[in-house]
């Protein structure tokens, strides 16, 4: 098989994805904005041919790039990138050079975060009012039947970029004024906090491998507020995002594909009980360091879980959960009553990895974050609690 990985340099882990396709006999080849001496050695290793673009955003050198290496190596059968920066650029290589998997237009379904709603509906998975207003007057319609406060967002945005909550018509107004000219949906603001869905499916749409994580507080508060971010998984999923989870996978008919769906869980007022609507789904691995944190709860190589199946059509790894472990974060801007030498000598049994993160996703994730590990939550919310202290 010959397989084409776009951008295998970012995020930094792309590498794995690429050693374990070629330990599983796959060629796999390259396309990426990186100067090849600059790529990891592990990455280099990996890759059989690598070729450098310096603005992989114009569709045309990207095509005439494939063109080349299908002329060196033979038809291409796979395009990945597990990034949602270039989702539509495989699916257009997909169509153009007749490669497996869903291609462009379709993708869209996968990336409008309005044309989600209908595969919600098809699974039976509650989601937020929402419409796709072009002016002031359309929304005003909107919020005149469902209230304040609302979300609105790009509809097809990545993460929580160009993101905001309006409370009243003069927040509104002055969102219409200056909006980028980009379609944006508008949707009812959901009070709860994010659990997510994450799996691997294989040829026939079976999910392999699924898990989820739930995050304390919103990603677009973090962002918004500069501030951290934490989440955790559990051994035991919740039944709910796992029904919810599946039906959705089963309504996109999802095949050899690394998933990652998002939840709100919410509370009713009157009853007292939680439940989940559906946020939006994104077809590739969870950003972030999600994919880091399933290997310590899980004990498994989750890169070589993704390729096994998508070459062999199954893993012979053990998915069995086996613990706690969790993402904590911190930024250079707050003081910390503990010293990150005091977290590493008093917690650094239950921490996995620690590094600096620079560039364009230290707001979200954090300026140095910790990856963790725990038999129980206690100690995994003492850990992140520690780590979390402000002086």
């Amino acid at each position: 098989m010959n397989f084409l990985y776009l951008s295998p340099n970012f995020p930094t882990y792309g590498w794995k994805f690429c050693r374990y396709l070629k330990e599983n006999g796959v060629t796999v080849l390259g396309i990426g904005d990186t100067p090849y001496d600059n790529l990891q050695p592990e990455l280099k290793d990996a890759l059989t041919e690598y070729f450098w673009l310096p603005d992989m955003t114009d569709y045309d050198a990207v095509y005439r790039a494939t063109a080349c290496l299908i002329h060196h190596h033979g038809k291409i059968q796979e395009v990945r990138s597990n990034n949602e920066f270039w989702l539509i650029t495989e699916a257009k290589l997909r169509t153009d050079f007749n490669m497996n998997g869903i291609r462009y237009p379709a993708i869209m379904d996968h990336k409008q975060k309005s044309r989600m709603k209908a595969y919600f509906k098809k699974a039976d998975v509650d989601c937020a009012a929402y419409c796709l207003p072009e002016t002031f007057a359309d929304g005003k319609a909107f919020t005149d039947k469902n209230g304040f406060p609302v979300v609105v967002k790009p509809d097809d945005g990545v993460g929580a970029c160009d993101t905001y909550t309006l409370h009243n018509e003069a927040e509104m107004a002055e969102f219409f004024a200056h909006k980028p000219n980009v379609p944006y949906i508008m949707e009812v603001f959901i009070d709860g906090h994010v659990e997510t869905f994450d799996g691997v499916t294989d040829r026939n749409g079976n999910i392999v491998f699924c898990a989820s994580q739930i995050y304390h507080q919103s990603l677009m508060d973090t962002v918004v507020n500069d501030d951290c971010i934490m989440y955790h998984s559990e051994p035991e999923m919740a039944t709910d995002i796992r029904k919810a989870g599946t039906a959705i996978v089963k309504a996109y008919d999802i095949r050899d594909t690394f998933f990652h769906f998002e939840f709100f869980r919410t509370t009713d007022k009157q009853t007292g009980k939680t439940k989940v609507m559906a946020l939006e789904v994104n077809m590739r691995p969870p950003g972030g360091m999600i994919t880091e944190i399933y290997e310590a709860s899980h004990d498994v190589n989750i890169y070589k879980v993704w390729a096994d199946v998508l070459v062999k059509g199954k893993t012979d790894c053990d998915l069995t959960p086996k613990r706690y472990a969790a993402f904590a974060s911190r930024k250079n801007r707050f003081n910390y009553v503990y010293s990150h030498d005091e977290i590493l000598a008093k917690y650094g049994d239950h921490i996995m990895e620690h590094m600096p993160i620079e560039g364009i996703t230290a707001r979200a994730m954090g300026d140095y974050i910790y990856l963790l590990y725990a038999d129980s939550l206690e100690q995994l919310n003492e850990i992140i609690d520690a780590i979390n202290a402000r002086a």
